[in-house]
């Protein structure tokens, strides 16, 4: 199964919105993946806020959240097992963040879709300083960064 199912509460996607299953799937398939099922939630800041406080425990917005439904089973190591999951993200946040790191809204919300499709596939960053420039040296933010890149360069084409 590949597929990409979206929603959206209290936004409206943007028409140019990239094609999210494409991008999935070149995600997957760098990785040699070949059987995934993500949701997408596209949402505003008081939404993500709920699930940040309801799920992490966190009172206040964030950019992304993701939400694995493999019970802890370490992915990375069987191409055979399911990737599936939801991921939550907050179009007014990725705007911002865009906004603060020089970057354009189309970027920034590639960059967080691909990091939360890394988590889904079990890769972690615990411990990394996400805002330090010795980030992208953590093998998971060093694979988003090319993926990125990569992708960026197909949309671009």
């Amino acid at each position: 199964m590949k597929e990409v199912e979206l929603s959206s509460e209290n936004v409206d996607p943007p028409d140019w919105l990239p094609d999210l299953s494409r991008i999935a799937n070149r995600v997957y398939s760098a990785l040699h993946r070949n059987a995934w099922d993500v949701g997408v939630l596209l949402c505003d800041e008081t939404r993500i806020t709920e699930l940040n406080r309801t799920y992490r425990s966190t009172d206040g917005p964030t950019d992304v959240l993701t939400f694995s439904q493999n019970d802890d089973a370490d992915v990375r190591e069987d191409s055979g097992v399911l990737i599936a999951g939801d991921v939550a993200i907050s179009l007014p946040t990725v705007q911002s963040n865009a906004e603060v790191f020089g970057v354009t809204f189309t970027e920034e919300l590639l960059r967080v879709y691909v990091h939360a499709l890394l988590h889904l596939a079990g890769f972690t960053h615990e411990g990394v300083d996400l805002s330090s420039d010795a980030a992208t040296d953590h093998p998971m933010l060093g694979l988003q960064e090319r993926l990125v890149a990569g992708i960026q360069k197909e949309l671009n084409s």
